[in-house]
């Protein structure tokens, strides 16, 4: 049986492929870099530009950033979108349809091969071509098939690690084709966060022969511990939380792709009950679109956050954060559902960031320790 994304390009492993994206996404992240390139755009109503990182600004660059892909937008009409929270989040749910291509410059597109849609992720110098000509071509890679089997007891983020950390440095440059029965909400964490390992993409398919298998009954707590810098990202160790069990923490972040939805905010929520916010404890709360957070506001879930003194952050992409909320200091640490942990990430260089699932996150909200 041929590869699921062998099958939606009419194309076998090795072909060269030209594509035509249905959307091509700029931020506020890395990828406002391609303004500075980008001449013409050859199909404006396929592009859409999203500031929804550092909402609202929370240092001068950042309002430079906003008004120059604001600007942008303007000038070559495009979509511009503000205030709905992370882009991946609001494209997954409002925006794109199964058998749609998607093209960034970010590091999680994978996230869309959750509803059989090819998400992409592109240099910048690649992404200003796909804008200024309408489409991209490449080399179709090879796939490694991962089927998960069992049932899935905790959590999403957890079992995404689990399946990084057994892959490794195999599933650089392929796709990740990921057969298993799960719902929703833990097929798009576990394709958004699997291209870590440096994997092409990620797509979910029905039943093929497996490469690899992964006993989902059989996955733990684990945590992606702090690296040097960003392009060290994807060989951060993941280890088990039980062999950092009792590292200090003054601040957790309960956020991201896989923690601002609603069903991490109630799960939270759950875990709040009976217990209290250990004292000296920063805790963060931040819904992943503007549709999460007023469900959550109508849930009675945010003034629970309130009363537990959690901080209520605007929806957005806190994952990477130098000044304004949530941000620690010189010899701190943050355990967070954010998905970077590169040395400054989170504040000033010197603190430390460990990602982990939202359980583990409340568990040091409670005890200031992993």
């Amino acid at each position: 049986m041929a590869a699921m994304i062998e099958s939606m390009l009419g194309a076998s492993a090795g072909s060269i492929v030209t594509v035509r994206p249905d959307y091509t996404v700029i931020t506020d992240g890395p990828s406002n870099k391609v303004t500075e390139l980008v001449k013409s755009v050859a199909s404006p109503e396929k592009v859409v530009v999203i500031f929804d990182h550092d909402v609202p600004t929370g240092s001068p660059e950042a309002a430079f950033t906003w008004k120059r892909i604001h600007t942008f937008a303007h000038t070559y009409s495009c979509k511009f979108v503000q205030n709905v929270g992370i882009g991946y989040s609001w494209m997954l749910s409002e925006v794109v349809k199964p058998g749609d291509i998607v093209i960034g410059g970010g590091r999680h597109a994978s996230i869309y091969g959750s509803i059989g849609a090819l998400g992409l992720n592109v240099t910048v110098p690649e992404l200003a071509r796909v804008i200024e000509g309408g489409y991209y071509s490449f080399i179709v890679p090879q796939t490694i098939v991962v089927e998960l089997k069992g049932e899935l007891e905790g959590s999403a983020m957890d079992a995404a690690m689990t399946i990084m950390k057994k892959l490794g440095s195999s599933a650089k440059g392929k796709v990740i084709e990921l057969v298993g029965s799960l719902n929703e909400h833990d097929k798009a964490v576990i394709c958004g966060m699997v291209c870590g390992t440096g994997a092409f993409t990620a797509l979910w398919s029905e039943s093929k022969a497996a490469d690899v298998t992964v006993d989902l009954s059989e996955v733990v707590p684990m945590v992606k511990m702090p690296c040097d810098d960003r392009e060290a990202q994807e060989q951060a160790a993941i280890l088990p939380r039980s062999a950092v069990r009792g590292v200090n923490v003054n601040a957790g972040q309960i956020g991201g792709i896989a923690g601002g939805t609603i069903a991490d905010l109630r799960k939270a929520a759950a875990l709040m009950e009976g217990r209290k916010l250990a004292y000296g404890f920063r805790l963060s709360i931040v819904p992943a679109t503007s549709k999460d957070y007023l469900m959550a506001l109508n849930e009675g879930l945010i003034e629970k956050f309130i009363d537990f003194n959690a901080q209520i952050g605007a929806v957005g992409d806190r994952s990477v954060t130098w000044q304004g909320p949530g941000v620690i200091d010189k010899g701190e640490k943050l355990i967070t559902t954010g998905l970077y942990t590169f040395d400054g990430c989170m504040g000033v260089k010197t603190s430390m960031v460990y990602s982990a699932s939202v359980e583990s996150v409340m568990e040091a909200a409670t005890t200031k320790a992993i």
